[in-house]
């Protein structure tokens, strides 16, 4: 492990390709690391794809035969941290600075103002908060990435053009396996009250259907769709409204046109899409980067693939990561609800980090 601990330190100094990825339930950590070595274009093997929020900007895609590849079991990982890193987590809340809680807020007005005044139907609308981090282990950091949700896609990445990037998501953009795909809706957030959930009330419901209504019509060219009925999505200390799609893809159509076509869904951008891609590059005052992308493997020889929605995520620069959060607005939102609802999202990664947080 010291020696895979050094490596991945190494990768990440010299901003060398790296790759480091766990599938929802699995316990094999696939581990791609070029060495410094140049990446080729190669036809075979597994591909692994990064699109950035702005769907305008080129996929980049890494193919897995130019990597040396290893795996490690998780129980090795955590039998090897087990007596390093012995005591209990505490518990972390995303502190509260009042400005940026008033300007998010006021973000949040101009868009149930938009949205009143029939300009857009709904929009999501994020924001982003840093914390310096003087030192950071990054195997254990894998390992406490690991342990935020086992249902989670969860990967660390070193990308020379895009930065060094980590997450843990729950959200299937699409999967395929042969002509047969499936898809997710999630969208709508409740969190714990005590020991109970709250009841959904009528506004997650009207944004969770929005989601599903649009990814119907956007898969309709391409595929013949069905859908299940919403239910409860555990991730972590959160849930999410959640409805199954899946169907076949017609041809001469492949998982890749669904994915562009998808792409960013509702739940990450808005209704109209064009329309709240305006009002988001207009008002949300920064560049996403890769969060509320989407990344994944595709695996053209075998007939498979896996995307996934790049949420709960942050990224390493400088010294600091910056941590992504955000949520759906439609006409009934309240701008401080809103705001809660990212302090609480913000947890999740704000978990992973606290023990370097806490060094400084």
């Amino acid at each position: 492990m010291n020696h895979l601990s050094e490596t991945i330190r190494n990768h990440i100094q010299a901003h060398w390709p790296m790759l480091c990825f766990l599938k929802p339930n699995a316990q094999e950590i696939e581990f791609w690391f070029s060495h410094g070595q140049a990446l080729e274009n190669l036809s075979t093997g597994p591909k692994f794809y990064v699109q950035g929020f702005n769907p305008q900007e080129p996929v980049h895609v890494w193919s897995g035969d130019s990597f040396d590849c290893t795996q490690v079991n998780l129980k090795d990982l955590e039998q090897y941290f087990a007596h390093q890193h012995p005591s209990a987590d505490q518990s972390w809340s995303a502190p509260t600075q009042d400005h940026v809680r008033l300007a998010y807020e006021g973000l949040i007005q101009r868009a149930v103002d938009a949205i009143q005044r029939g300009i857009i139907s709904k929009v999501v609308l994020s924001r982003v908060q840093g914390f310096h981090v003087p030192e950071v282990d990054w195997l254990y950091l894998m390992l406490r990435l690991i342990h935020t949700d086992q249902n989670t896609f969860r990967y660390l990445m070193v990308h020379p053009k895009l930065g060094i990037w980590c997450g843990a998501t729950p959200e299937l953009l699409i999967s395929s396996e042969e002509n047969n795909f499936s898809s997710m809706a999630l969208a709508g957030t409740r969190w714990l009250e005590g020991e109970e959930f709250p009841e959904w009330t009528e506004k997650e419901f009207e944004e969770h259907y929005w989601v599903v209504r649009e990814i119907l019509g956007t898969l309709k060219p391409f595929a013949d769709a069905s859908q299940n009925e919403p239910h409860d999505h555990q991730a972590g200390s959160i849930q999410h409204l959640r409805t199954d799609i899946s169907g076949s893809i017609r041809t001469p159509y492949s998982v890749l046109d669904l994915a562009r076509s998808l792409h960013p869904t509702p739940a990450v951008c808005g209704f109209p899409k064009k329309t709240a891609l305006n009002f988001i590059g207009a008002n949300e005052g920064y560049n996403r980067g890769l969060y509320t992308g989407y990344l994944g493997l595709f695996n053209p020889e075998q007939h498979w693939a896996e995307f996934y929605v790049n949420l709960r995520c942050m990224e390493f620069k400088d010294d600091r990561f910056k941590l992504f959060v955000g949520g759906g607005v439609t006409r009934d939102s309240n701008p401080n609800k809103e705001w809660i609802e990212t302090q609480r999202k913000m947890t999740t990664m704000g978990q992973v980090i606290a023990p370097f947080i806490e060094q400084r």
